[in-house]
């Protein structure tokens, strides 16, 4: 079995804090030795950069890695708009191998070699009987194409490595997200670490929103800049079926692009979906801004000629679906987990709003199992089968088995 820990802390200070955060959950640990710390920390801290050392200064040896959080941090049932989370990590049936990879090109075609390098070491793990082989991925949010960064690491990883992660967040500054390797925290690169267990990791995202605009085709699209839909303007086509399904879009651009973010996103329909009519979520896209000739940025590229449509969810709906990738993650675990990892985007945060204390807690119930983790600006959840791998207004849900 996995042993999980978790322990969240608001102290005044990015170090206190972390200390705190890692003192708890290396507590509940029953005194094995942690192999791996997954540390997100609010960017705000004057001594974010510090957070890392900390942990270290508590759990000894063990691989860490993570980033800056988006807004929120929790553990538990507890929540917190500054702080700083720590999940560990221990047992016998888990080994680990973290590599990183230099942001470069707009493909990531440097985080192939590092993807490779992770694949090759769980093959060495498949050896000893660790046969189960997942990546956690962190990269900067902001820093590029989502699609790019998991098209890259499926690459170098192999088919038969499951994905979660997520691009980080920076409290809504949109200028400042990193991530932790080591006890270092760096805006230059992305951090994958292989995950290789003798049970299978349980990953599982839902983002609850169904469609409520008519079906668009995207006509022109500059990499993760969104032009063209159905031949006019994206941002007048997106924008005008939205205020069809009830909204008040704000008039400022950058407002305009959060509040279509938080509460209108776009929904892809890839090939395989439009070719047998499924009626799963579509694959969920938010703007991070709107440049000056009116174009989209995305956290992904959509290519001409996907069909999209805008979406929506209700509270209930937002509460619901974490709820049940919580299930869903149990079930692939193998039905019984020691605690998940939870990457919620910050868009959740901002639509649920008051509420959103109430994802996390449900997600807690329907695991049975404790959870650690923080809102982020993307979310990369992908199990063997999957299609697809990378996400906006999703929550992800990485449960492991007890």
């Amino acid at each position: 079995m996995i042993t999980f820990g978790s322990g969240m802390s608001a102290a005044a200070t990015a170090t206190g804090a972390a200390r705190e955060a890692a003192t708890q959950a290396l507590a509940t640990l029953h005194r094995q030795t942690p192999k791996l710390a997954i540390v997100f920390a609010s960017a705000g801290y004057a001594d974010v950069a510090e957070a890392a050392r900390a942990v270290r200064s508590v759990v000894g040896d063990a691989q860490i890695v993570g980033g800056t959080s988006g807004a929120c941090v929790f553990a538990g049932d507890r929540v917190a708009s500054r702080g700083v989370s720590v999940v560990l990590l221990a047992g016998d049936s888990l080994d680990v191998e973290s590599r990183t990879a230099q942001l470069g090109s707009p493909m990531f075609v440097e985080t192939v070699p590092a993807a490779e390098k992770v694949a090759r070491a769980a093959d060495r793990a498949a050896e000893r009987g660790l046969d189960h082989f997942a990546c956690l991925v962190f990269a900067p949010g902001l820093s590029g194409d989502g699609e790019a960064l998991v098209a890259a690491v499926r690459k170098g990883a192999g088919a038969r490595a499951q994905l979660a992660g997520a691009l980080t967040g920076d409290d809504m500054t949109f200028d400042r997200a990193r991530v932790f390797f080591g006890d270092e925290l760096r805006d230059d690169c992305v951090v994958i670490t292989g995950l290789f267990t003798t049970t299978p990791i349980g990953i599982a995202a839902r983002h609850g929103r169904a469609a409520v605009g008519p079906v668009r085709t995207v006509t022109r699209a500059d990499g993760i800049h969104l032009c063209e839909l159905d031949g006019r303007a994206a941002l007048e086509v997106w924008v005008e079926d939205a205020r069809r399904a009830g909204a008040t879009p704000p008039l400022d651009k950058k407002d305009l692009a959060i509040y279509l973010a938080n509460h209108f996103g776009l929904g892809v329909a890839h090939e395989r979906e439009q070719a047998t009519n499924d009626r799963r979520e579509l694959v969920a896209r938010a703007p991070f801004s709107i440049r000056a000739d009116g174009a989209i940025e995305l956290s992904a590229s959509i290519p001409d000629g996907t069909h999209v449509r805008v979406l929506h969810a209700s509270r209930a709906d937002l509460l619901r679906a974490s709820s049940e990738a919580a299930t869903s993650a149990v079930e692939r675990a193998g039905g019984r987990v020691s605690g998940a990892l939870v990457l919620a985007c910050t868009g959740r945060l901002m639509a649920l709003g008051d509420a959103f204390a109430e994802e996390p807690s449900g997600i807690r119930r329907a695991l049975g199992a404790p959870i650690g983790g923080a809102c982020v600006f993307g979310e990369i959840a992908r199990n063997v089968r999957d299609t697809d791998a990378f996400f906006n207004t999703t929550a992800v849900v990485v449960a492991f088995a007890a």
